[in-house]
């Protein structure tokens, strides 16, 4: 394994810095970077050689040292809901055929099993879709296309919104269904979805959620399309179309939940071919580890009101009122014109409506402001 000795000191310095500053970079892509820079052939294998001596890479077969378990109660949990919800939709889209032939998507669960390298995400993009939700100005009507969104009385504490929604990040709905034992579950992060294509075509999207909730998402949007799937970044943009769009040999084999390194947590296959719905969009990703509703709540929306209790209190004691319809629920804050929280509560609520949570009936929740 002497490659580094057989390499110019720069070329290693130039192969490491890239990995460093890119991970998702495969072997492959660090040979052609170093072929563009130096006009020097080198194989995946020497790359590898390289990152492994470094330590830039994990070395092939080595498993993580914490390996991490789904427990099997949630395990079962997540098998008998995409079986059922498989279930529903196989019915729907296919009613010609008996119900005994519908399928569902099988999933495995094994963290630190395997590795994989891809290529990179591109860079941040929107496309001619907007959100289905944005923050409107203070007084504004609502506008919407689609069904018309029913409003509902005022009511005291319409601001306890913020804390829901720090318990709809973790794809939880309430406090009641975490046990103590589960939170190393609900606080695992996963990083990217790896979806495997046929004819060996892959591509990767960024993904960093909570893992209930990445589950959830997954199987909604990208394995049932139940909802459609919002994508912030994906490493192949043309490869990701063609497969939403199910395009002839394109066809999704299997979708692998990835965590921060690079280790299968959970993964889907048998998935069904149909087309689906999906936006590429900028999102909001937060990472908090705080158990307490109020604590994670400022993690996630406050985290400039750390040790500010009273400002934090008062927003989430604001009146307000509900707009709904069976895709999306709207809450309205009731603020006066003076009202001296406004910049806080309006950059808090820009955070929620980008981080496109979804609430006990699967609606799209968001947040506006309205003057009293």
């Amino acid at each position: 394994m002497g490659v580094t000795y057989k390499l110019r000191e720069e070329v290693v310095s130039f192969i490491i810095s890239q990995r460093q500053n890119n991970p998702l970079f495969s072997c492959r892509q660090l040979a052609e970077l170093v072929s563009q820079q130096f006009g020097i052939r080198l194989s995946k294998s020497s790359v590898h050689d390289v990152l492994k001596e470094s330590g830039a890479v994990t070395p092939r077969g080595r498993k993580p040292k914490d390996k991490f378990q789904i427990p099997i109660e949630k395990k079962k949990q997540i098998q008998v809901s995409l079986s059922q919800v498989m279930l529903d939709v196989r019915q729907k889209a296919l009613p010609q055929q008996d119900s005994a032939l519908a399928g569902h998507a099988g999933v495995t669960s094994e963290a630190g099993a395997q590795n994989f390298q891809e290529t990179p995400l591109s860079p941040e993009k929107s496309i001619e879709l907007t959100p289905p939700h944005v923050l409107l100005l203070e007084g504004s009507p609502l506008e919407k296309e689609g069904p018309l969104l029913q409003k509902g009385d005022i009511y005291e504490g319409a601001g306890r919104i913020f804390l829901k929604a720090a318990l709809w990040d973790l794809g939880v709905f309430s406090e009641n269904e975490i046990k103590e034992n589960d939170w190393q579950y609900y606080l695992l992060y996963t990083s990217n979805i790896k979806v495997n294509l046929e004819e060996d075509k892959s591509y990767v999207i960024e993904w960093p959620l909570p893992l209930h909730r990445s589950i959830r998402e997954v199987a909604d949007g990208l394995i049932n399309n139940i909802t459609p799937l919002i994508v912030h970044k994906v490493s192949e943009e043309t490869l990701f179309k063609a497969s939403m769009n199910v395009n002839s040999g394109f066809k999704i084999k299997k979708i692998s939940l990835v965590d921060g390194d690079n280790h299968i947590i959970c993964e889907f296959s048998n998935i069904v071919e149909f087309k689906r719905n999906f936006k590429i969009i900028n999102r909001a990703f937060v990472e908090s580890k705080d158990r307490n509703l109020e604590e994670r709540s400022k993690t996630l929306f406050f985290s400039q009101l750390i040790d500010n209790n009273k400002v934090m209190d008062n927003i989430l004691n604001l009146e307000g009122f509900d707009s709904t319809n069976e895709e999306e629920k709207v809450v309205t804050l009731l603020i006066e014109d003076s009202y001296a929280n406004k910049a806080i509560l309006q950059q808090a609520i820009e955070k929620l409506n980008s981080m496109f949570l979804r609430d006990e009936k699967n609606r799209l929740v968001s947040v506006r402001i309205g003057l009293n």
